[in-house]
């Protein structure tokens, strides 16, 4: 008797897992909104922000080094955040001021290919934004060689330094 109602309920619950659902949002007065993206094959993902039309994680806690914050996002079936657009930076370095975590975070970008060459990883397309800060990419003892980023500017560090970092869906 209940043996015909299995696979429709399967289904649904199939269908529900693979669909983002709304936790709950930031600020009633913002365009931000938090949902926990699903995957079937990876499961569930950590909370994800919406600002603008992306998604982000913004690890706020933890730190990595640019490797292992790279992997980890690849893991969520995502990558290290990279800002192709002006309009992109300042809705993501507006939502950190706004919400007090504007803290180091890792991006991308990096020269690991080509030294002097900038690029953001896995696309290879060059750093075309003048983003950085005064004095920067500098490559300072020839070992800052990875991307970060706070609200005021990107600039090259040592790809060892532990950072907190954010993904991008």
């Amino acid at each position: 008797m209940y043996g015909k109602y299995c696979i429709p309920l399967f289904l649904l619950g199939l269908l529900a897992r693979t669909m983002a659902s709304p936790v709950q949002p930031i600020d009633n007065n913002t365009n931000f909104t938090v949902y926990s993206p699903t995957n079937a094959a990876l499961g569930p993902r950590p909370l994800f922000t919406q600002i603008g039309n992306k998604f982000y994680f913004i690890e706020t806690e933890v730190t990595k080094n640019w490797h292992d914050a790279y992997a980890t996002c690849r893991q969520m079936g995502a990558h290290l955040i990279s800002f192709n657009t002006a309009d992109e930076w300042v809705a993501v370095t507006n939502y950190l001021v706004k919400n007090d975590i504007n803290l180091y975070y890792w991006t991308s970008g990096s020269e690991l290919a080509i030294q002097g060459n900038h690029v953001w990883f896995p696309t290879s397309d060059p750093i075309a934004l003048n983003l950085w800060k005064p004095g920067e990419p500098n490559n300072q003892g020839g070992v800052e060689h990875c991307d970060t980023f706070t609200s005021d500017g990107l600039y090259d560090v040592n790809c060892t330094k532990l950072r907190r970092y954010i993904c991008i869906l």
